[in-house]
């Protein structure tokens, strides 16, 4: 066992890195984390997940980002005197995903600018991030940078078109409606996304259930 935990070692890198100092770190590759009752690992929720179509991996959905700030600023408010561990599982598309919902939590909840997050990202080495993908097996043409990702985030806040909740609606966060999103997202209520309020919307083509004729 010691064996292989070495050979581990060698191939996957080992990240702690301190995202908010002295209040929460990422992790990958630890085997074994400070114990006691000031420290916590902190898991994201299930269905925070990225459900791909090809070889692609990421970004998450806007309801994922927003059940990611609001479970994280949950977690720091009720843990408020722990260290959290957030513990990615490997490989650079894991962590890279990581990477991005921390970044999406300090621009929308802590304010950040995107400075701001790339210079709390800069001491992690930039062999461990890849770029996103279009959503194909082929070789990728066009890459998607985490910057470009925070960018969108940045330029949607400023349109209102992501914000904070109030306290009295906790689901509507600007023009996301979680409940309202994550029933359109299903492939089966016609995957619909409104990429500009009110102006485009993005959906599968349509596809023959073999129903009935409308008559």
């Amino acid at each position: 066992i010691a064996s292989l935990k070495a050979v581990d070692s060698v191939m996957q890198p080992v990240v702690m890195h301190a995202v908010l100092e002295e209040r929460l770190y990422l992790c990958q590759g630890v085997d074994i984390l400070p114990e006691g009752k000031t420290f916590r690992r902190f898991v994201p929720d299930v269905s925070i997940h990225y459900y791909p179509l090809c070889d692609d991996f990421g970004p998450m959905n806007s309801a994922s980002i927003v059940k990611f700030v609001r479970q994280l600023d949950n977690e720091l408010e009720t843990f408020s005197t722990c260290v959290l561990f957030y513990v990615v599982d490997k490989g650079q598309r894991a962590l890279t995903n990581a990477v991005f919902l921390l970044g999406a939590f300090m621009i929308i909840r802590l304010g950040y600018c995107i400075d701001d997050v790339l210079q709390s990202c800069c001491g992690l080495e930039p062999s461990l991030i890849t770029a996103y993908r279009d959503a194909t097996f082929s070789p990728s043409d066009f890459d998607l940078t985490l910057e470009d990702c925070w960018g969108a985030i940045v330029k949607a806040m400023e349109h209102s078109w992501i914000a904070l909740p109030s306290p009295m609606d906790d689901y509507q966060w600007g023009c996301v409606d979680v409940d309202e999103y994550m029933h359109y997202d299903d492939p089966l209520n016609g995957d619909v996304h409104e990429v500009v309020p009110g102006k485009l919307l993005a959906f599968k083509g349509p596809q023959d259930l073999g129903g009935a004729l409308f008559q």
